[in-house]
């Protein structure tokens, strides 16, 4: 399946730990959806210079209309940058939010989907911004660690060939262990699709953001009609 409910106003935003993890969680994802015209954003929150050069040359395959990436070098994430992703969705408004799982074993990337829940409510809080936005849903991705129970199977049949192009962009990471990613990525992506009766598909949780109190935009309350 695709998001292809989604009206073309609305955007997918993807925020991720490191370079890399775009491309390795959701690159067809991100492909088959900016093929369809539908505008994806994306926001690193680590990096270096060689890195995010490798990160621009991936997301331009992608088709991403927005690259927003972080200079640290270290490549470990906390709760300081919350405030950074909160003023991303401030600035792009996305109804979707692609992030990492917290049931990743690196983390980092567990540490950034807390982050990214936390900056999804605060952002949508009309007591602190008057422009306040409230993201529909979050969709956390797999890595390395594979979900054990995804509620959403993308198929990337079509956009595989891009995905894997925009993953071999990292150069300096696809060096590693034998090209473990790539080859990862490949097994990974023909096992979701055989379970999704495809060739290839991409693996996601979702999680609907909390509903507290009347603290959030008018449109954020649904009918169920």
């Amino acid at each position: 399946m695709t998001w292809g409910s989604e009206p073309m106003d609305q955007s997918i935003l993807v925020v991720c730990a490191h370079p890399d993890d775009e491309s390795l969680g959701a690159g067809g994802t991100i492909a088959s959806h900016t093929m369809r015209g539908v505008p994806i954003d994306v926001l690193c929150l680590t990096g270096n210079t060689t890195r995010e050069a490798e990160m621009r040359a991936a997301c331009n395959e992608l088709g991403v209309r927005n690259l927003i990436t972080k200079i640290r070098d270290d490549f470990a994430i906390d709760m300081t940058v919350k405030d950074e992703v909160v003023q991303t969705i401030l600035d792009f408004r996305p109804s979707i939010l692609i992030t990492h799982s917290r049931d990743d074993y690196n983390q980092n990337h567990a540490t950034c989907a807390e982050i990214v829940s936390q900056a999804v409510e605060w952002a949508s809080h009309t007591t602190i911004f008057e422009d306040a936005h409230r993201v529909e849903r979050i969709y956390h991705m797999e890595i390395n660690s594979l979900l054990s129970r995804p509620h959403v199977l993308v198929d990337i049949t079509e956009s595989y060939d891009i995905a894997l192009n925009a993953l071999c962009s990292h150069e300096s990471q696809i060096r590693k262990a034998n090209r473990f990613y790539p080859r990862f990525y490949d097994v990974r992506t023909l096992l979701r699709g055989v379970q999704a009766g495809c060739q290839r598909a991409e693996a996601f949780t979702i999680e609907m953001p909390f509903h507290a109190g009347p603290f959030y935009p008018r449109n954020s309350v649904k009918s169920l009609i």
